[in-house]
């Protein structure tokens, strides 16, 4: 019989926010990320997190900084206050910066623990991570840079990419985990995967639509169209990127072979170099038989 009643699941970044921190700064530390596990499995109340919390080496390398902040917000709030937010304003820009988007209390709440702590603006870089998200469809700040860099790279590769992934890579980015090259490198290994046979072409720095423009090139001049009018991934252009050859390994089809292919395109029938082609052809075959000089 199912359970009626099954354990909610924690969500790590409420619990991570009521304990007074980031998610983000309680990863960065593998000291502080054990700590954040052991208190999410035996469900520490946030007093007995923080007294848990003082015990560690980075309490110990970072408490200074919280000691001589508790002090000053007892013995004199008013600068205690100032202090806070003028570390506010520097998250907001921040924020701004790399396209979190935060809520004014998260900000308040996060201030104060940046100013106990004493972090820095790669701590605050790491905090900021983790409130990237999408904002009436696309990221913003720095992070939306990124997502147009990582969507014209995906299109150039032939790679589909979720919302979801964009946001992940970015994120990773801001936070210092990675970097956007590292993302395009998994997203030139997901390409490679669908054109084996173009793997050193494409480490050394080609797209696949570059690989693929003289044939783009080619059916739009068979045609007579205009090459935007023939994407890369033209199913026609795509199987010349993947042909099988004899031995049933993908491979290049020559421009030759390729042309061949067009000019069985319906279309192409209707086209002037159709028309030129077979009166070239006519010429060639009357000459053959002595009937024009």
């Amino acid at each position: 019989m199912p359970n009626e009643n099954p354990t909610p699941k924690i969500n790590k970044k409420v619990l991570a926010e009521q304990f007074g921190f980031a998610l983000a700064v309680l990863n960065s530390d593998p000291e502080l990320k054990k700590l954040f596990e052991l208190a999410v499995a035996k469900q520490y109340t946030p007093d007995r997190f923080i007294a848990e919390l003082r015990s560690t080496k980075w309490y110990r390398k970072n408490g200074d900084a919280w000691r001589k902040a508790a002090i000053q917000k007892e013995s004199d709030p008013a600068t205690y206050k100032a202090n806070v937010e003028q570390v506010r304003t520097r998250m907001r820009m921040i924020a701004s910066e790399l396209g979190a988007v935060v809520s004014d209390a998260q900000l308040r709440r996060m201030a104060e623990q940046s100013y106990m702590y004493g972090w820095d603006d790669n701590q605050l870089r790491a905090t900021m991570s983790g409130y990237v998200k999408y904002t009436d469809g696309r990221l913003l700040g720095q992070a939306g840079q990124y997502e147009t860099e990582l969507r014209d790279y995906a299109a150039s590769m032939g790679v589909r990419i979720s919302n979801k992934t964009i946001r992940n890579y970015a994120r990773a980015a801001i936070s210092g985990e990675s970097t956007i090259d590292d993302a395009m490198t998994s997203l030139r290994e997901t390409a490679i995967s669908a054109f084996p046979h173009l793997a050193d072409r494409l480490r050394q720095g080609e797209t696949v639509e570059s690989i693929a423009d003289p044939y783009r090139q080619t059916m739009a001049s068979l045609l007579e169209l205009a090459p935007t009018e023939v994407s890369w991934d033209n199913p026609l252009v795509k199987s010349a990127l993947q042909r099988n050859n004899a031995q049933g390994q993908p491979s290049l089809t020559s421009l030759y072979d390729f042309e061949k292919e067009v000019r069985k395109d319906s279309r192409w029938l209707n086209t002037k170099n159709a028309r030129d082609s077979l009166m070239s052809g006519t010429q060639r075959l009357l000459s053959d038989w002595g009937l024009v000089g």
